[in-house]
């Protein structure tokens, strides 16, 4: 399947996505320390290190990153050499030169603040469709779907789309997420797919689909 008729069917299934999701995301969702907050500039820097990361790995160091520099403009005073010596232990040097030059540019733009229009944060050093659509739906709230391989491989096997490495920047994916995390939560709805994807949809030939809530309407399961 390649489209999607959006008739009050396909609303219908969106709204059981969303309520089982929900009530999935209640008892499984992973607790991490930028989940707990909703400040934009706490989330970008997780966003940054967790690229090509794991969270566990993580974790103490975005800890001890947003003790020592609580905000874009203290990353600027030590400079680029410090924040390089902080990240190091994560690998992936460019990290640091990212974070550096990003926060010059908001500190010389913005007055230290991340700004909420997604075109001017997709100007940024780094900043593309996933790390703006995660500041703007975890930092702001804000329905901006949040699309990566994880999160095209639920929508697309429960939809019974194709899945192909460009998945995540399709407007079809986008407008199915869309319509998923439109209401009042974007961010609970976004978190508990991330998670279902990690635990219960996850890659592969087997999915754990025996432990599905989703798999009485999932085009994928039906035709296993």
């Amino acid at each position: 399947m390649k489209s999607i008729n959006k008739d009050k069917e396909y609303f219908k299934k969106i709204k059981i996505i969303r309520t089982e999701l929900l009530m999935w995301g209640e008892q499984n969702l992973r607790k991490f320390p930028w989940r707990e907050t909703s400040d934009p500039y706490k989330i970008v820097i997780a966003e940054v290190m967790l690229h090509r990361t794991k969270a566990d790995q993580v974790k103490d160091v975005y800890e001890k990153f947003i003790l020592k520099y609580p905000d874009f403009e203290s990353i600027v005073k030590a400079g680029r050499e410090a924040i390089k010596a902080d990240l190091k232990s994560l690998g992936l040097f460019w990290r640091a030169d990212l974070l550096y030059d990003m926060a010059v540019q908001v500190v010389e733009k913005y007055g230290g603040k991340l700004p909420l229009e997604r075109k001017k944060l997709m100007a940024m050093p780094g900043v593309g469709n996933y790390i703006s659509a995660a500041i703007l739906c975890f930092g702001f709230n804000l329905p901006e779907p949040v699309l990566d391989t994880n999160t095209v491989r639920v929508l697309g096997r429960i939809f019974g789309l194709n899945i192909t490495d460009s998945s995540r920047r399709s407007k079809l994916y986008y407008d199915v997420m869309y319509d998923l995390i439109n209401f009042w939560d974007p961010r609970t709805v976004s978190f508990s797919l991330i998670d279902f994807a990690n635990a219960v949809c996850i890659p592969g030939e087997k999915p754990r689909c025996e432990i599905c809530n989703l798999k009485d309407i999932c085009i994928y399961y039906s035709e296993l």
